[in-house]
């Protein structure tokens, strides 16, 4: 007898051999997670390679329409997930055919009311309005955040605190998953020696489960229209992927109002979210000062109008201060009299598609980031700031300090500043 297990995301070819080898053959696996991965486009690619074996045998089919293939045992009950993180799964992806096993719930209660968010376990933390960081890596085209990244790692940093020692970051783009590997290597590297804590894309996650699962879409303003991994074809696969690889906590990071205006209802994405907000499991903006209840070190989230400690950065400059600042506002006297009066050496960098008037500036990189941030000696980030150059924020106004050499090289080489 030959066992394949994982069985969708094996090419058909290799189980075809694999059952030559036994007189009997149990394919396992879940065909609504990921599907092979082959890149071309010839037609015996897509037809033997990007196909699994649930859908060349009919079982896919046979399920979508509301019946069960004579080839198909269906494991009727999942014992994994606190039944209101599979609520959503159970009905909209598995078509109501997966219940809770009776033990799940209690199981998972200790989880559930932990922190942060304690007594929830499905979460969606709703980002619209904080600013436009959704942006492009130059050479791969993969997609990242910032300042969603900076908001998942407050929920590592509070999930760790309060005891959960496994957690995973999920997220559909590269670019987003490496630099939450490069922060966590940069500043959490003890923490990491102690506890199972991993960033990857969601193709790692198969087949793997975490007490805690943060799933970050990226996807964001000023992009026009999410990517096709939220969106495509197998995008409902993925998404089911990110929610079932969690036991107690799963947490959403998205930016709500782009959602809403970019995403069709019909899409696995949008109905999720919704299932979320109609539940009451969304954590809005103003909430940001109720739920981060610990300052990590070397981040630290503040109210943008209070610029005290930034004055205070800029003041103690040893060596270069990069100034991002969109050409959708004016800056204030307060910044002008500060960087103008930076010590002797200090190379300010002004990176923006306009000058500012009355700047003293060392050099100019004419690139449109839209959104501000102060780089300073090339570790310490003001994310957020001037405030008087962000657009699509709403009270409360949050800006966010982090301390990190790692997240400052990959700025400078991502925007080709020198």
């Amino acid at each position: 007898m030959v066992l394949i297990d994982e069985a969708s995301m094996a090419y058909i070819p290799q189980m075809a051999f694999a059952a030559s080898l036994a007189k009997r053959t149990i394919i396992c696996g879940d065909f609504k997670q990921l599907p092979p991965i082959a890149v071309g486009r010839h037609s015996l690619i897509n037809e033997w390679l990007k196909k699994d074996i649930f859908q060349k045998s009919g079982v896919t089919h046979s399920v979508n329409n509301g019946e069960l293939h004579p080839h198909l045992v269906l494991l009727k009950e999942q014992r994994r997930m606190h039944p209101d993180i599979s609520a959503f799964t159970n009905k909209e992806i598995y078509h109501s055919l997966v219940s809770d096993h009776p033990s799940v719930k209690e199981l998972r209660q200790e989880l559930v009311k932990g922190e942060p968010f304690s007594n929830l376990a499905s979460i969606l933390i709703d980002v619209s309005f904080t600013g436009q960081h959704c942006v492009t890596e130059k050479l791969s085209k993969s997609r990242f955040n910032l300042w969603q990244l900076l908001i998942s790692f407050q929920i590592i940093y509070e999930s760790y605190l309060s005891g959960i020692k496994s957690i995973g970051y999920v997220t559909p783009y590269r670019s987003q998953s490496v630099l939450m590997e490069y922060l966590l290597e940069d500043i959490f590297q003890n923490e990491r020696s102690v506890a199972d804590i991993i960033s990857a894309t969601v193709h790692r996650f198969q087949g793997s489960e975490r007490d805690v699962m943060i799933f970050d879409t990226v996807d964001s303003y000023p992009q026009e229209r999410p990517g096709m991994l939220l969106i495509g074809q197998d995008s409902e696969r993925l998404i089911n992927v990110a929610i079932t690889r969690t036991k107690g906590k799963f947490v959403q990071v998205s930016d709500t109002s782009f959602i809403h205006k970019q995403v069709s209802q019909t899409k696995t994405l949008r109905r999720l979210v919704e299932h979320q907000l109609n539940h009451g499991q969304a954590i809005f903006p103003k909430d940001i000062g109720s739920w981060i209840k610990n300052q990590h070190p070397k981040l630290n989230w503040i109210h943008a109008r209070r610029i005290e400690r930034v004055m205070e950065d800029i003041k103690h400059a040893h060596r270069s201060i990069i100034l991002s600042f969109p050409n959708n506002g004016t800056i204030s006297s307060e910044w002008l009299t500060q960087l103008n009066k930076r010590k002797d050496g200090i190379k300010l960098t002004l990176v923006s598609s306009a000058d500012i008037p009355k700047l003293k500036i060392d050099a100019t990189v004419k690139i449109p980031i839209p959104f501000p941030f102060v780089l300073i000696d090339e570790k310490i980030l003001w994310l957020g700031l001037p405030f008087e150059g962000a657009d699509r924020v709403r009270p409360p106004f949050v800006a966010a300090r982090l301390e990190s050499e790692a997240v400052g090289k990959f700025l400078i080489a991502q925007f080709s500043i020198v």
